[in-house]
């Protein structure tokens, strides 16, 4: 959003309970122990930092993503295990910001500790963890770098497993830019990212990706601009995670190569378009046959017509994975729309309605054990936000997805709701 524009936009606080909202959406919808965590903060908060405690109650009613025609839940998982469930989430947590001249330096962390009513086999405890420091040399020179680290329980949506897989996400990521000028800039970035499963069943998803990116690009003013980007980036998966295609043994590691052109344009105060299109190569690292070569691109569409609503309609086409089933990779088809009404200073609406088609590339490992695999996932979502104060946040979240597919262990339809509460002490 353009931040000159302030007598037509949402406020600065408005916007950050709105994002913290809409992703909890986003992570309640794929994790049924998703924990609270407040809105990030930014530059205008100043020097700051905030203890929290929260607490979550979350109903599920297909809490492992089964089709109803896969028989008897308690034959397939354990002899108690229950299709529904309930599950309460605790959390505490802390947060902060300091600012030292042009540094700044963020942090979040949280532990949260996730009980199921009826299948307690799954109890855990899952922790966040984020540092970032934004740093900035001189008038020209400007950039981040930054950890991630997230210990939860594995979707059952994505890993189709269904045992407790608790994965451990690792991300130190680095980016640059150089300002050339009034118009162009240079950037580039590096990050690692490594996923580990406990699960002995699920160890060969263990993953590590490499990515490095550089680009050129030109504003013409600061809500317009055209960007070149090339990114590498080479993913490696354990030795023991061989399969045979046409006879020929392999493991899913691979190098990937994307080029693409990105466009930032507004076509007014209240109306952003911000886009891109390229083309992307996946060719694997110990045999020449395979991969993925194709067309990517993604465009999505802000419009505001009023200060207190705002609609985002997006569309895309690209190769995706879930984050911890990264060797079973599809080509994604898809569009949503998300219209938000922030109607007072304390309370925000927002819907989210998303369609995607998933078609597995033949490489990809559920495919190679058992042939051809499309799906089809639909999701309507619903958030409301309400911070009485700031010490307050309280979040209402009802959630619906469908996933339709030729193979029976992909099917599943699931209704989700989940109110949680949190409040900081300063």
């Amino acid at each position: 959003m353009d931040h000159e524009n302030q007598d037509v936009m949402l406020s600065a606080a408005a916007r950050r309970r709105l994002i913290a909202g809409l992703f909890s959406i986003s992570v309640a919808s794929y994790c049924a122990d998703a924990a609270v965590a407040p809105p990030p903060l930014v530059v205008d908060d100043g020097d700051t930092y905030d203890f929290y405690v929260a607490d979550q109650q979350t109903y599920d009613s297909n809490l492992y993503r089964l089709s109803p025609d896969l028989g008897n839940i308690a034959t397939l998982v354990a002899p108690d295990a229950s299709r529904a469930d309930r599950i309460n989430t605790a959390s505490v947590g802390a947060d902060g910001q300091w600012i030292l001249g042009r540094q700044v330096i963020d942090f979040n962390l949280h532990a949260d500790e996730n009980r199921f009513s009826h299948n307690d086999a799954l109890n855990n405890t899952s922790g966040y963890g984020h540092a970032l420091w934004n740093w900035q040399v001189g008038g020209y020179f400007s950039g981040q770098v930054g950890v991630n680290y997230d210990h939860a329980l594995a979707s059952f949506a994505e890993t189709r497993e269904l045992g407790r897989d608790l994965t451990n996400t690792e991300r130190y990521f680095g980016t640059a830019r150089y300002q050339v000028g009034p118009h162009w800039a240079l950037y580039g970035g590096v990050s690692d990212l490594t996923i580990d499963h406990s699960a002995s069943q699920a160890k060969f998803n263990n993953f590590r990706l490499k990515q490095g990116d550089g680009g050129l690009e030109y504003a013409s003013n600061t809500n317009d601009t055209l960007a070149l980007e090339y990114s590498y980036s080479g993913g490696t998966f354990p030795s023991n995670n061989t399969f045979s295609l046409n006879g020929i043994s392999f493991t899913p590691s691979y190098h990937e190569d994307l080029a693409r052109v990105i466009l930032k344009y507004s076509f007014s105060d209240k109306t952003q378009l911000e886009s891109y299109a390229g083309y992307r190569r996946r060719t694997f690292t110990n045999v020449d046959i395979g991969g993925f070569s194709g067309d990517v691109w993604r465009v999505a569409l802000n419009w505001q017509p009023s200060d207190k609503t705002q609609l985002v309609v997006a569309g895309w086409h690209e190769l995706r994975a879930y984050l911890v089933t990264e060797s079973d990779y599809f080509v994604s088809r898809g569009g949503s729309i998300s219209p938000v009404w922030n109607a007072t200073e304390k309370l925000n609406f927002a819907l989210v309605f998303s369609f995607e088609r998933q078609g597995y590339v033949p490489q990809s490992t559920s495919v190679i054990g058992q042939g051809p695999l499309n799906a089809r996932v639909t999701t309507e979502q619903a958030n409301i936000t309400f911070s009485p104060r700031r010490a307050w946040i309280c979040t209402l979240i009802v959630n619906h997805q469908k996933r339709d597919s030729n193979r029976l262990s992909y099917l599943f339809d699931d209704k989700l709701a989940t109110a949680s509460v949190l409040y900081r002490i300063h």
